[in-house]
């Protein structure tokens, strides 16, 4: 039975940690472990980056009426008669003699390096204006979305830092019923062997005590869980541990639960990303009917061409000139188009309105909840209080040989579920109470 012990108080030590380890561990506060996250976490370091790629979509499309400059070079050689007259016109070396019908008929192989610079203006493009629009609604809308992350985000390290605090609570909880236990099983030891006791109460007490004993490794190999988990949401390695530094306080909300309710319409970064997704699409529906509209843009051009080499000059000229199109009938494709938008539009606003519905629900469900918790909590505090002095008592009746042990370890069981379930509603207070504050949309406000 010693060797038992001395292995079970040597995985305890392995599990827990020694001193000096928990030293060197790394602590941080709530608002810490939350700025190291959003800095470090990948998920949220994704969600910037994906704004970052939608607002750069967003001013390429802003840049549509700027002029667009291209340079060409270009080599050919041919004995094709349209080409060859073409080719020798373009270079300045026409003659009268290239009048000549079998020249005309026949002409020898000519080479041309012809090398443009072209200039392309658009004047008037309304597909490129309502383009521009939606493309910057979608901007908006990815940087809603990415905030929203962003805001998740902070509520995972805030739950698994309470789980971290839940965690060392259970810890001192199952060392506290490891010691009664303890001290029940010397109890029963020292009465049996002065022939007051029972060697079943003995057995029963060696039984409790292995129990305890169970409970607590679990424990301690649930913080160091809980730590590494931690550690992983705010950016760290497989394996990294991260420790709290202090308890969270949240205080309850000095709003009502209609102030919550218009506050999270404003707040909530999902539904302003659904107001930005109606409104994109309000600018798709306008992109697709300026398919109907006439566009204009100017073009101007430089060409140098050279029998010999390139970006060389025979002969240069140049060309300038506006144009007008409009699209009179295309096979009904730009009407389709259009309704297709509009029903895209429509699809939207329905969505819209459902997420209101949703943020309005989630928010009630999180205050009573949140009021839930504190009930429980109350109700929690109140039944460890009367286990505790259950088992107090129990434990002087056993002394004085009025309960026997079986009544004692079942009082001091019931004491360790009273507050297991304490700690429990300590935290699920603290969680519900962060969840009211992030189904409203103000989490990080709240917590920074």
């Amino acid at each position: 039975m010693r060797v038992k012990q001395i292995i079970i108080s040597g995985l305890i030590l392995l599990l827990s940690g020694t001193g000096a380890q928990a030293a060197e561990m790394q602590r941080v506060t709530l608002h810490e472990a939350i700025a190291k996250g959003l800095e470090r976490n990948n998920e949220a370091r994704s969600a910037r980056f994906q704004a970052e790629s939608v607002r750069s979509g967003a001013t390429a499309a802003s840049l549509h009426y700027l002029p667009s400059v291209t340079v060409e070079e270009a080599w050919s050689r041919s004995d094709l008669p349209v080409s060859t007259f073409m080719m020798k016109l373009n270079q300045g070396r026409f003659t009268n003699q290239d009048f000549d019908a079998a020249k005309l008929n026949n002409p020898a192989p000519v080479s041309d390096f012809r090398t443009v610079v072209s200039v392309e203006q658009p004047i008037l493009v309304p597909a490129a204006w309502a383009a521009h629009k939606a493309a910057q609604r979608g901007a908006e809308r990815q940087e809603a979305i990415s905030e929203q992350a962003r805001q998740q985000i902070a509520f995972q390290i805030f739950q698994h830092y309470l789980e971290v605090q839940k965690a060392h609570a259970q810890l001192q909880a199952s060392a506290k019923a490891l010691d009664e236990a303890r001290e029940s099983r010397r109890q029963a030891t020292v009465r049996t062997a002065a022939g007051l006791g029972l060697k079943s109460d003995e057995l029963r007490a060696a039984t409790q005590l292995a129990a305890m004993e169970q409970y607590h490794i679990s424990a301690a190999n649930n913080l160091t869980l809980a730590r590494m988990r931690l550690a992983l949401a705010t950016g760290g390695q497989p394996g990294d541990e991260l420790d709290v530094a202090e308890p969270v306080q949240l205080k309850r909300s000095e709003q009502e639960l209609s102030g919550l309710i218009s506050t999270a319409q404003q707040e909530r970064r999902d539904l302003q990303a659904s107001e930005r997704g109606k409104e994109q699409a309000d600018a798709a529906l306008l992109q697709a009917r300026s398919g109907f509209l006439p566009t204009v843009g100017a073009v101007g051009a430089w060409q140098m061409n050279d029998a010999n080499s390139a970006f060389a000059r025979d002969h240069d000229a140049w060309m300038v000139g506006v144009s007008l199109r409009w699209n009179i009938f295309d096979g009904f494709r730009t009407w389709h188009g259009s309704g297709q938008a509009r029903a895209s539009r429509a699809a939207a606003v329905e969505q819209l309105e459902q997420v209101r519905k949703e943020v309005s629900y989630q928010v009630h469900e999180a205050w009573l909840r949140r009021i839930e918790a504190e009930k429980r909590r109350e109700v929690a505090s109140a039944a460890v209080a009367a286990a505790d002095e259950a088992a107090r008592l129990l434990a002087k009746r056993f002394d004085n040989a009025l309960a026997t042990m079986v009544e004692l370890l079942d009082a001091q069981s019931a004491l360790n579920q009273a507050r297991a379930n304490l700690v429990e509603s300590d935290a699920n207070l603290m969680l519900a109470t962060g969840r009211l504050y992030h189904s409203a949309g103000i989490f990080l406000k709240e917590v920074q």
